[in-house]
């Protein structure tokens, strides 16, 4: 599987440590946070502006976004813990444990969370509503981040090696990878009904791909 990029646009709040660090879609705009800016952004997919944002008070240094149908979760890293957020006013709705020593990427699906753990080098399924592990798979890479659901299968992406992978969610296989396009270091991943997303941190930047097989 090959890819290419399709758009690119300037992640906004950078801050003083580095860019976007997780990444969600709602169903009409892409979610992304700027590491240590505090803040959650809401953007426009078709030109990268702001459509809306809320500081998430008190945590930081989130790694992983998803999003429910209503409600963002977010991933703290330093916290080891997973949080449910209110959009409208960022506060704390709910929190579980998470699954791994170094909670990352992160996706909902149908009352169940993706986390992907760096220390493990594992990716887990839970269960929204207390944590509790149901499943869990090896990463096929080295740092796994950022992770997506397109309706049927489980994405993931890993940092150090700069590959996107496509997974069957009931074994965690591999069905295909493609590698990120050259000069760009993938953190957060996202879907969008028809292409993937992912965030740079050192670039600061978001990226839409496409497939070209």
């Amino acid at each position: 599987m090959k890819v290419k990029l399709a758009a690119s646009f300037r992640s906004p709040g950078d801050g003083p440590l580095g860019g976007p660090n997780g990444l969600t879609y709602d169903g009409r705009y892409v979610w992304c946070r700027d590491k240590n800016g505090m803040q959650l952004y809401q953007v426009n997919p078709k030109d990268g502006t702001v459509v809306n944002f809320f500081k998430c008070i008190p945590y930081h240094q989130i790694a992983g976004l998803a999003w429910d149908g209503n409600h963002i979760w977010a991933s703290i890293a330093s916290k080891k813990k997973i949080y449910k957020y209110n959009t409208t006013s960022g506060k704390v709705l709910s929190a579980i444990d998470a699954p791994g020593g170094s909670p990352h990427g992160l996706e909902w699906v149908n009352g169940h969370l993706w986390n992907a753990s760096l220390d493990e080098r594992k990716i887990y399924k839970v269960k929204a509503e207390n944590g509790e592990v149901v499943f869990s798979f090896d990463s096929p890479g080295t740092r796994p981040h950022g992770l997506a659901w397109d309706g049927s299968h489980l994405w993931s992406v890993d940092t150090n090696d700069k590959v996107i992978y496509k997974h069957n969610s009931q074994s965690g296989e591999v069905l295909d990878s493609a590698e990120c396009p050259e000069g760009t270091e993938p953190h957060g991943l996202a879907w969008d009904g028809s292409s993937l997303w992912y965030d740079d941190q050192f670039c600061n930047m978001l990226y839409r791909i496409e497939f070209l097989d």
